[in-house]
């Protein structure tokens, strides 16, 4: 209910019930009761007679009419007077002004009057406002809710639909797994296909093209088939590092050292008897080259990288060298913790002397060149080949990881051929460049690193010196260098730099009054052989323009079948060749 509305329907409807005594309106009632009296509610207002006759000798006047307007007053209807009513807007201005001091506005209605009014209807009145209340509720979208819990029901049973499939299909995935387990087991395992026996289905491999290895012809463990001759059986198991099999009965060194066995006698490399006519000869090829270690089935297999196939292109070297004096001098050694150190005799002779190839013999004034083979022992075709198809000047480096050093040094050495030692170290780009676990290390202590220098040095005897390999980054410590050649010093050898760019080794050697010499160029640092050419031109050059020059290269075949074939060239091109020990201090320190 709007007040204010109320107050001006009230006061117009009051003018009608003073015009018509005894008619009393319903709103009437409604305002009695609202106020809670009887008492006319617009008695403040004034003689409302005299303001009726006054509204009427205005309108008198202005009809030209001042009498019989009390009698003409009463015929008038309702619509007349309201027409004549509306002719005068003063008449409610005033109404409206003299009811705001009316105190129709001090009753208490329930309404906190501190609240701003409501909002007024349009000129429709209260239907309007009932209108307008329903439009709004209307507009209110009651369905939006039931709709989303219909919509969260939907996405729900989705959600639920979507783990089911996918637990589903997990189970699937895992059945079909256990089943193509099963299968592959069945095919692959056991005894083969339809129960038949192993050698069977190797035998249907084999005749559908198939890869087969038989582990059956590798010689059999020692538990598995006893040996024929009297004497023991070396052990099944496969050594490590730093660990040798025990000396066979030919005299010569194992494979690798052992710890606490010493090596032969150098009377005992003499006169070494020849293998048990009772084993097969494969056995005892083997045994010859120190590779006779029974192993179990599959273990330490090793596969050749070349065979002797690889260099049937290349052919022996057609003179033959007188071979060197036999190794070791058994005043050049002492027993160490793997096997025997090579020392100076108390003659003074060291062992640079003693196992080094003699200079050639011949005056020239020729530029001279030394050649340097490494990786020698890791392959036995590629030894084989190093040691036949090239002349006896040059020399061989032996790699000290491979097994049967002694065998292949003593081999070099008939050969006329002199040997050095790999002693490799940290590269600056390890692991891609591996220098092996016994590597001196730029980091460990001297201690460390002068106790794997040992190891190195006892892996077999007849080298006059060391070849520095990979080193990139040890080699540049100038501390851990001047420990290493202080030892070589010491125990008479020759420290060769295997070429490494900014390394110390050669100035720290001769710092310490260690024979030294630099590989200058490394023949096939790429591959392929028109690059070996110009690298073998490229070696020529250099020793033209210094008189000396020392190169490197490895024992594949493509590199020795160049060499070989070049080092038949050098008498043509006034070049001499000379073994590396010749050219000892004699370098420019670079």
């Amino acid at each position: 209910m709007k007040l204010p509305l109320m107050d001006k329907l009230g006061a117009i409807k009051g003018v009608f019930a003073r015009l018509k005594p005894g008619a009393k309106t319903d709103d009437e009632d409604a305002d009695d009761h609202l106020s809670g009296e009887d008492d006319d509610l617009f008695g403040d207002l004034g003689d409302l007679d005299q303001i009726d006759a006054d509204a009427a000798e205005r309108a008198a006047a202005d009809a030209g009419e001042t009498d019989g307007v009390g009698d003409d007053f009463d015929d008038l209807d309702d619509d007349d007077f309201t027409d004549d009513f509306d002719d005068e807007p003063d008449v409610l201005d005033e109404l409206e002004d003299d009811h705001a001091d009316h105190e129709f506005a001090d009753l208490d209605d329930g309404v906190d009057d501190s609240l701003p009014p409501p909002p007024v209807p349009g000129d429709g009145g209260e239907d309007d406002l009932v209108a307008e209340i329903m439009g709004d509720l209307e507009e209110v979208d009651f369905g939006a809710a039931f709709d989303d819990e219909d919509d969260e029901e939907a996405a729900e049973a989705a959600q639920k639909e979507k783990l089911k499939k996918l637990l589903i299909m997990a189970g699937g995935g895992v059945a079909a797994a256990v089943v193509l387990g099963g299968v592959s087991w069945w095919l692959l395992g056991g005894d083969g296909a339809d129960g038949a026996p192993e050698d069977t289905v190797a035998a249907v491999q084999d005749a559908q093209g198939g890869l087969v290895i038989d582990l059956g012809a590798l010689p059999p463990a020692v538990q598995d088939a006893p040996q024929v001759q009297p004497d023991p059986v070396p052990s099944t198991q496969m050594p490590g590092p730093d660990a040798e099999l025990a000396p066979v009965e030919t005299g010569l060194a194992p494979p690798t050292d052992a710890t606490d066995a010493p090596q032969a006698a150098p009377e005992a490399l003499a006169s070494a008897p020849q293998p048990d006519s009772t084993v097969s000869p494969e056995i005892a090829e083997l045994r010859t080259l120190g590779l006779d270690a029974q192993l179990d089935p599959g273990v330490g297999v090793v596969i050749p990288s070349v065979t002797k196939a690889s260099f049937a292109g290349i052919s022996a070297w057609p003179a033959k060298a007188e071979a060197l004096p036999s190794a070791p001098v058994e005043t050049l050694v002492v027993q160490g913790e793997h096997g025997l150190l090579p020392v100076i005799g108390q003659d003074g002779t060291a062992p640079f002397d003693a196992y080094a190839r003699p200079a050639p013999t011949e005056k020239s004034a020729d530029p001279k060149i030394a050649i340097i083979v490494t990786g020698i022992g890791l392959s036995r075709a590629a030894t084989e080949a190093a040691i036949e198809s090239l002349p006896a000047d040059v020399t061989l480096s032996l790699n000290v990881y491979a097994r049967g050093l002694d065998f292949w040094s003593k081999q070099a050495r008939q050969a006329g051929h002199e040997v050095l030692l790999d002693m490799p170290s940290e590269s600056v780009d390890f692991p891609f460049t591996d220098p092996g676990p016994n590597a001196l290390k730029s980091l460990a202590t001297p201690a460390e690193n002068l106790a794997q220098l040992e190891w190195m040095l006892s892996r077999t005897t007849g080298y006059f010196g060391v070849l520095g390999v990979y080193g990139t980054k040890f080699l540049t410590v100038e501390e851990q260098v001047k420990g290493v050649m202080d030892v070589l010093k010491q125990r008479g050898l020759m420290y060769v730099d295997g070429g490494v760019q900014d390394s110390l080794g050669t100035r720290v050697a001769y710092s310490v009054g260690a024979k030294w010499a630099s590989v200058e160029l490394t023949l096939d640092d790429l591959p392929g052989r028109k690059a070996l050419a110009l690298q073998l031109e490229e070696l020529e050059g250099l020793a033209q323009k210094r008189a000396i020059a020392i190169a490197r290269i490895s024992a594949d075949p493509a590199s020795l079948k160049g060499l070989s074939d070049w080092l038949k060239t050098l008498k043509d091109k006034r070049l001499q060749l000379v073994p590396v020990s010749a050219l000892a201090n004699k370098q420019l320190i670079r």
